[in-house]
Order: structure tokens, then sequence, then C-alpha cells
């Protein structure tokens, strides 16, 4: 045990040294955060354009579909809404709630049924208040949608009573015109009544609103877990040297195990990144006001499983890679790939879809989905299944190195 903590202290020590090293690790990211934060600031802030709203469509008839087929066809609303058509009308309403969804849309059974019988037919318009701009453009659009098929459907009949009517009984006058138009109360049974499709009803749900988080503390969360994985390149850089230069060799000649010189270099790894989030934790804070959330020790055990991994992730890379090129040309690869993969350039919901289910295998993915919940007032017992996950990596990538090494 001596050894390992003999190991890990002269690879700390090596590589403090390194001012390369060190400039990539702490100074890039630091730049990268203002850099992006600032550029993008009023990304994602408030409300913004490809909100997300649905329709359900519980109509027996056919005028329900006309009407949705008029809404998601139209390339002006989809420049602004992602439009969902769902057919359960109760989890689009928690979905609304929880604010997964800015509004909603509800057309009720019996529509065509009303509508045919000339009666009233209310739609319902449910509205995220957190989201207050874009949910009243869709009520907006809603009744815009509303008013114009009210419209068609008056003259619809208009013209139905028109072609009905004898063609001998001429053109009706003064008060009788007035009393011709569809929609006029004749007072008897049997006669078209007034037409009501605009009787939209809008309502605000109460939303527990989760706190907004800024582009700069987006990619304070997104650029250190990125960043974090570049020490386990320059640790691997350090593995590759000692072997070129025979340390290696000598080291695993001595009686301390291979487990031993492997962990040892790895705890060296781990202890950079403590340094170095510590270091990313203080400067983002006192440079660019980031709050990482109140529960000071869950973003601690977050930011030390990803240490983890970029030390489990440093002796895969020094097991793959024999020379100080070829680790060069595989590390940043990985490290971009997994960054991409875990939303490290743009939101994780925003990739493809297709993408989605390799999203598990990045340690990115969960250390930033960790930091974005922290922020969001989110406690340790929320994050601790993707700490488990960020630490089983580690741990997977770190048994691989072990395994290879034993083969040298």
């Amino acid at each position: 045990m001596r050894n390992l903590f003999t190991i890990a202290a002269k690879d700390t020590r090596i590589m403090v040294r390194d001012r390369a090293a060190l400039l990539v690790m702490l100074a890039m990211p630091l730049g990268l955060i203002f850099i992006l934060g600032s550029a993008l600031g009023n990304v994602g802030e408030g409300d913004s354009l490809d909100a997300e709203v649905a329709i359900v469509n519980l109509d027996s008839g056919d005028t329900g579909e006309r009407f949705v087929d008029g809404l998601t066809s139209a390339e002006e609303i989809d420049a602004v809404f992602n439009i969902h058509v769902r057919d359960d009308a109760d989890k689009v309403r928690t979905e609304v709630e929880r604010g997964d969804l800015t509004a909603a849309l509800i057309i009720p059974k019996d529509l065509t049924d009303r509508i045919t019988r000339g009666e009233p037919a209310p739609l319902e318009v449910l509205q995220d208040p957190g989201s207050a701009v874009i949910a009243g453009v869709w009520a907006a659009v809603v009744r815009a949608g509303v008013a114009q098929a009210s419209a068609q459907i008056v003259a619809g009949h208009t013209l139905a009573e028109a072609f009905a009517a004898p063609l001998s009984a001429g053109p009706p006058s003064g008060a009788d015109a007035s009393n011709a138009l569809p929609g006029a109360s004749h007072g008897s049974p049997g006669e078209t009544q007034e037409l009501e499709l605009d009787a939209v009803r809008v309502s605000e749900l109460d939303v527990e609103l989760e706190k907004e988080i800024s582009m700069i503390s987006f990619y304070a969360a997104a650029m250190s877990g990125m960043f974090l994985l570049f020490g386990g390149m320059f640790g691997a850089f350090s593995f590759v040297r000692e072997r070129r230069e025979q340390t290696l060799a000598r080291m695993m000649s001595t009686p301390s195990s291979t487990a031993v010189i492997v962990g040892g270099k790895a705890l060296g790894v781990m202890l950079i990144g403590v340094l170095q989030f510590l270091v990313l934790l203080a400067g983002t804070r006192l440079l660019f006001q980031v709050d990482w959330g109140s529960d000071v020790l869950a973003v601690v055990l977050v930011g030390f499983a990803e240490v983890l991994s970029a030390a489990g992730l440093a002796m895969a890379l020094a097991a793959l890679g024999k020379t100080e090129r070829a680790i060069g040309g595989i590390a940043p690869a990985f490290i971009m790939l997994f960054a991409a993969l875990g939303g490290a350039m743009i939101p994780a919901e925003q990739l493809p879809s297709w993408l989605l289910p390799v999203q598990v295998l990045s340690p990115v993915y969960w250390t930033v989905e960790s930091f974005l919940e922290l922020m969001r007032g989110g406690a340790l017992a929320d994050v601790l299944p993707n700490i488990g996950a960020v630490t089983a990596i580690g741990v997977v990538l770190l048994g691989f190195g072990v395994w290879r090494v034993r083969y040298e």
C-alpha cells in the first residue's frame, strides 16, 4: 500500500510541473466557459422558439381531425411549435403541470356532434404559466383557428340553406333577410341555432417551476465534465513515457504487484483531477458567479466520480496506445465522443433520438446531468444513481487497464 501512494505522489509532482498540461486542464475550460456562456447567453433563457406543445383529439367525428390537420400542416405554426398529437388527455395535463409541455389543446369527444346540432363546442387550452409568452401565442393560434373554422361552418350552413330554399320564393328582404341568416333565433323548434365554436377555455395549471439555469452555468457544468477527462489523457502520456524509458519495466520487476503499480498511477491521475475540479469549482463561482447548488457534498461527490472515470480512462488509454503519438490520436477522439454524447456541446435532449440509448456509455452524460440537477435545486439523493453510473464506468475502464498491463 505504501508503494501505491509513493507512485501516486511521484506522478502528481510531475504533472504539477507540466505547465502545458495545466494550461489545458485549467485555463482552457475557464476560457471556453466564458466565451460560450457569453456568446450564447440569451439562448435557452425564458421563452424560446420550438416550444413543445400537444394536441389531444377526443372527437368521435371528423371535425377534430380536420382541426388537427390544419394546425399541424401550417408552416408558420411549425416554425414556432413542436406539435405532438397524443391520445391521453390526463397524461398531457400532467406533462403541462410538470413543465414538460409548454401548452396543450384538448378537443372534446363530442365536437362534431355539437357542431351538427348547432350547439356551443368549447375547446380546452392548457398553459404553463412559467412560459407565459409562448403559451399565450399557442392560445392565440388556437383562437385564430377556431375563428376561421367558425367562419367556414357559418358559410357552409348559409350555402346549404340557400340551395335548399325554393327558387320561386325569391330573395328575402328587410327583417325577413335577417331571420333567414343561419344562427338567427327564430323561436321555433327545429330551426338552426347560433353556432359557437369560438368558446375556447384557457386553463393555467399550477406548475412547480425549476430554477432557471443560465448558459454560462450550463457550460460550467459541461466543460468541467469534459475537461476532467483530459486529466486521464495526460495520465496516459505519463504511463506510456515510463514504458518507453523502461521505468515501468523496472517497477514491475519489483515485489509490487501489477495492481499496485496501475493503482498508484491511477491514484496520481485522481489527485490531479481532484485539484483540477476544485479549481474549476472555485473559479467558475468567483469569476462567473455560477451557482452549483446548495448541496456542496453532492457536487463534490459528482466531481470525484468523474475524476475516477478519468483515472480509469487513463489506464485504458495506456493499455491501448503504445506511444505518445498513439495516445495523442486516440485520447482526444474518445474524450470528444464522450463529450458530444454527454451533452457537453449541446444539451443532451437536443441530440437525435437514435443517439439517446448510447448516451449511457458516456461518463460526461451522467456528470453533466448531475451538475444541472444540483443547480436546479436537487439534492444528493437525486443524483446518487448518476454517481453510481459514473463510478461503474470508471471501474470498468480501470479494470480493463489492469488486465491489459499484466501482459506487458
